[in-house]
C-alpha cells in the first residue's frame, strides 16, 4: 500500500506537469496557487510516505540486531555456567 501511494504521487504530479512545469492557464492566479497547492500536497504526502518505510525498515533492522545481542548473552551465560560447573568439579577432585 505504501509503494502504491508513492507511485500515485509521482503519476499525480507528472499529470500536472506540462513541459517540465506545472499546468497552470496563463495570467491566472488562482490557477497557479491551485497547482501549487496540489504539488506541495503530493510531495509531502510523498515525504510522509517515505518516513514511514524508513522508520519501519530501521526499526525492523533494530530488532534483529537486538536479537542477536540477545543470542550472544545467552551462549556467554551457558558458557559461564559450563566453566563455573569445571571449576567446581575440579576443586572437588
Amino acid at each position: 500500500a505504501k509503494k502504491d501511494a508513492v507511485i500515485a504521487g509521482g503519476i499525480a504530479l507528472r499529470a500536472m506537469a506540462k513541459n517540465g512545469e506545472f499546468a497552470a492557464k496563463n495570467n491566472e492566479d488562482k490557477s497557479a496557487h491551485s497547482v501549487n497547492g496540489v504539488a506541495a500536497s503530493a510531495v509531502g504526502k510523498t515525504l510522509s510516505t517515505l518516513i514511514i518505510a524508513i522508520r519501519n525498515t530501521v526499526d525492523s533492522g533494530l530488532k534483529k540486531i537486538n536479537e542477536a545481542l540477545a543470542t550472544v548473552k545467552q551462549e556467554d551465560k551457558s558458557a559461564e555456567s559450563t566453566n563455573a560447573a569445571e571449576v567446581t568439579t575440579s576443586a572437588q577432585k
